[in-house]
């Protein structure tokens, strides 16, 4: 029986481990990426990346703005969650929404898309999620407020950066012993579909 425990205890080390490598690239990755938006950064060493230069002024810009306020906004409100396996699975819930979200204004914007076949979202997608969107209608995480003036795209991505280091800090802070097969799947999910929003 002691050789058992072992065995669960290695494995749940070694899915820790893989989500602890998983966390520290993206928070390099993220704080990274904020960096370059401070204006204070060099690209390639050679150019310096202003602020000004940096004026993202296009429709798709601001749309994209909008949606990483949406995203910011509620990655921020789910911080406050205590158990990590509740954090896990509304961050996915969240992921979900949001590209539902993102899609249904998409077809607003574009009409001629109105016909196209939308992606399925399967079951296996929510992990047990009791009540989701798709039976209510109502989004359960993901915060659409409107705000009455322009958003800075470069400090709304700098934000959105915050939250989301916050959020994968989370992910490993404390959860050594509920890292398990499908803590670490539901990690891997989340990571999957914030690296396709990027």
């Amino acid at each position: 029986m002691n050789e058992n425990s072992g065995y669960a205890n290695a494995t749940t080390n070694n899915e820790y481990a893989t989500l602890d490598t998983l966390v520290r690239t993206r928070i390099q990755t993220l704080a990274h990426l904020q960096y370059l938006h401070t204006g204070a950064a060099y690209y390639f060493e050679t150019v310096r990346l202003s602020s000004d230069a940096q004026e993202y002024d296009t429709p798709v810009a601001r749309k994209r703005c909008w949606q990483y306020k949406y995203l910011g906004l509620s990655v921020g409100a789910l911080l406050v969650v205590m158990s990590p396996v509740e954090f896990v699975k509304a961050l996915n819930v969240l992921i979900l929404e949001y590209e539902n979200e993102t899609e249904a204004k998409q077809v607003a914007i574009k009409p001629s898309d109105l016909f196209r076949k939308r992606r399925q979202i399967h079951s296996q997608d929510l992990s047990n999620v009791s009540t989701t969107f798709l039976e209510t209608g109502v989004y359960q995480y993901l915060e659409t407020p409107d705000i009455p003036f322009d958003l800075d795209y470069c400090h709304v991505f700098m934000s959105l950066c915050d939250a989301l280091i916050a959020a994968y800090n989370k992910l490993i802070d404390g959860t050594e012993d509920v890292c398990g097969p499908g803590y670490l799947q539901a990690s891997l999910r989340f990571d999957i579909l914030i690296k396709v929003e990027y």
